[in-house]
């Protein structure tokens, strides 16, 4: 298969796995690469810039595939400031291929281009895609507003944004919100994509680390179980409809609360607890809509395995068709 992802990357299939805060860890990260996708592990699992780098160690210990990691850029956007240790954790381990997210990545292009990295810049809103080309990425991840994580405040959805961030940029373009499947991998192909980012069916295989409870919690749910948590801070975050995350939009809508006053309810270590912890009504958990079409636990190769199968089926469905 060849699309100018697969050829940017060095990687076999143009599927990439999302950066899900505390669960895309090296482990996962090397199934996904080693199975022909592209891993990503996430800064923000990290406490410091020496755990973040004996991670990149490891990972490079189980692959010898491509694999990215995810900087995230809010609120830090100074090179010189907190993300500064990350940032040189990547350059000293050579690393190739940076997932930046939050904000514009413009401050750290320096650095990062120096470096030989190739950046791709996630972006909520179509309208970004200018910016992200201007400032000299590489490439653009685009999030319909059904994914899990942060689809921004747009409100406009993946079949929508993902033709849209094709005709506003000359990038190689990837798609996420609702990617699960060969079916949704092909729409994102045929609405002229590059490749697709995968969040929740992969929190999903059997290499991520979390409980059965959670799993379960999961394979039970409808597509119409996400909230959207954060949104008067303008930070929406797609969630798992749990007991924590309704009183989260609860003390929202009451309150009309700062950052700092509601930073205690929506701060990653709270989410980390209920990960281990293994109970998933005590937190926010970001998962997109989606999560109603998955009903199973498998292993990140099977997955990338079924993807591709579903995928060249639906192509001969399609062509018959013409």
């Amino acid at each position: 298969m060849k699309t100018r992802i697969t050829e940017l990357f060095g990687i076999q299939y143009p599927i990439i796995q999302g950066a899900m805060q505390w669960l895309s860890k090296p482990r996962l990260a090397a199934a996904v690469s080693n199975a022909g996708g592209l891993g990503t592990i996430n800064m923000t699992t990290y406490a410091t810039p020496e755990a973040f780098q004996a991670a990149i160690r490891e990972l490079k210990s189980l692959t010898d595939k491509p694999f990215s990691v995810n900087l995230s850029l809010l609120p830090d956007t100074k090179p010189d400031g907190p993300i500064k240790g990350f940032l040189q954790a990547v350059v000293e381990e050579k690393v190739k291929i940076v997932e930046t997210a939050g904000s514009s990545p413009a401050p750290l292009m320096d650095t990062l281009k120096g470096a030989g990295c190739l950046v791709m810049h996630k972006i909520p809103d179509s309208r970004f895609a200018h910016t992200a080309q201007a400032v000299g990425c590489d490439a653009v991840c685009i999030v319909g507003y059904e994914g899990g994580g942060h689809p921004g405040m747009a409100g406009v959805g993946s079949i929508v944004q993902w033709p849209l961030t094709t005709e506003r940029c000359t990038l190689p373009v990837v798609g996420a919100g609702g990617v699960c499947d060969g079916r949704t991998m092909y729409a994102a192909l045929a609405a002229g994509l590059d490749g697709v980012m995968v969040g929740t069916r992969f929190l999903m295989a059997s290499e991520t680390d979390i409980g059965p409870h959670l799993r379960q919690a999961v394979m039970d749910a409808k597509e119409t179980d996400t909230v959207l948590t954060q949104t008067s801070i303008r930070n929406a975050l797609r969630s798992l409809k749990t007991r924590e995350a309704l009183h989260i939009i609860d003390f929202e809508k009451a309150n009309h609360p700062t950052l700092e006053e509601l930073y205690p309810l929506i701060r990653g270590t709270v989410t980390k607890a209920a990960y281990e912890q293994d109970d998933p009504q005590a937190a926010q958990i970001a998962m997109g809509q989606v999560l109603g079409r998955i009903h199973d636990v498998k292993p990140a190769a099977q997955i990338i395995q079924d993807m591709m199968e579903e995928l060249y089926a639906m192509h001969r469905r399609v062509s018959a068709m013409l």
